[in-house]
């Protein structure tokens, strides 16, 4: 079955948009009617939903992906949790959000092969192996040393593949995450994250990295946060949809147009004063920068609703329709499908 519409008369941006499977490749969502309304508005298909936070323990993850899942039981008519590639297709027919639980970490699981089964039976179909720092697995961006991928990361990703779990190395060193593309049989993502060559930052990737994802068969989302959109020679300057498309022209030239996405990075649970007390640590600051908080997002992109911008400036930037529909959600689909176990 095609994720894209049949070849014909060129559509407008808003069909085409409609026509699409659109695909936020990290997010996190906030648990109520609010939500649901702008993903309706933003025509969006699916979200990666980074279900526990970061450094999370065993029993406050279990917590947290229940909360997720008896949300989506609550509201069947307009979410549905995402299992599978035929779950997305399904959710796109009936005008349903389909939620992929993705937590960004695994200090939870530990090396616990049996527990990393126990979380993929509760619906987890996106893990990313380190969150900034040195865990069991390998090492995150924010270390000083970056040593690679360890034995026992080798062995969870493996095992990550086994089950049909994808492997995310969006925090991970450029070297663990490079271990891991050799590690892995199947493709490793970078769900949300950028170019180091146009905004040089710990987040981003290098032009190096890129191919080598490309060459793996990954894909990377790219993100609309302006701490990371940012422009080196004008570093007030509120980036916008056009400085997006940039990062999205320059991973196209290196790794291929199959190879990227969008992934909006955005946290719809943080209010300013959460914002604020993140600004007190000196990781937190250095991560995000010190945006106003009314211009710590891409100009045009304020929430899940305007994604149809994405598509208007896509194609003002050039790419082609079977383009755009490749990186607003083809994309995802593709590497989804060669990852996840199908439906029964």
């Amino acid at each position: 079955m095609t994720d894209t519409p049949a070849e014909g008369a060129p559509l407008t941006p808003n069909e085409l948009h409609a026509a699409a499977t659109v695909i936020d490749g990290s997010t996190v969502i906030e648990l109520g009617e609010d939500h649901l309304d702008r993903i309706r508005r933003g025509g969006v298909t699916a979200v990666n939903h980074t279900v526990t936070r970061p450094y999370a323990d065993t029993v406050t993850a279990l917590r947290e992906i229940n909360e997720c899942r008896r949300f989506l039981d609550e509201h069947a008519g307009a979410a549905t949790l995402a299992l599978s590639v035929a779950d997305i297709r399904k959710a796109k027919a009936e005008g349903k959000e389909a939620v992929i639980l993705g937590p960004q970490d695994t200090e939870m699981i530990g090396v616990d092969l049996d527990l990393l089964g126990t979380f993929h039976d509760l619906g987890v179909r996106i893990l990313q192996l380190t969150y900034q720092r040195q865990n069991l697995l390998g090492a995150g961006c924010g270390e000083k040393t970056d040593s690679g991928l360890t034995h026992q990361g080798r062995r969870f990703v493996r095992a990550m593949n086994d089950l049909g779990i994808l492997v995310d190395v969006s925090h991970c060193g450029q070297q663990t995450g490079l271990d891991a593309m050799d590690a892995s049989d199947k493709p490793v993502v970078v769900t949300h994250s950028f170019c180091d060559a146009l905004s040089p930052h710990i987040r981003a990737k290098s032009d190096d990295f890129l191919r080598r994802l490309g060459e793996q068969r990954g894909v990377i989302g790219v993100t609309t946060l302006s701490a990371f959109l940012y422009h080196p020679g004008e570093p007030r300057r509120r980036p916008d949809l056009a400085r997006f498309v940039e990062h999205v022209s320059r991973i196209v030239d290196i790794a291929g147009v199959d190879h990227v996405a969008i992934a909006t990075d955005y946290d719809e649970t943080l209010t300013e004063a959460m914002r604020a007390e993140q600004m007190k640590t000196k990781e937190l600051k250095n991560l995000l920068g010190d945006w106003p908080w009314e211009q710590r997002r891409a100009v045009g992109m304020d929430d899940s609703s305007q994604f149809p911008n994405f598509t208007t400036a896509l194609l003002d930037g050039g790419f082609t329709q079977k383009e755009v529909l490749k990186i607003l959600g083809g994309n995802w689909m593709r590497v989804f499908g060669e990852t996840w176990k199908p439906a029964p």
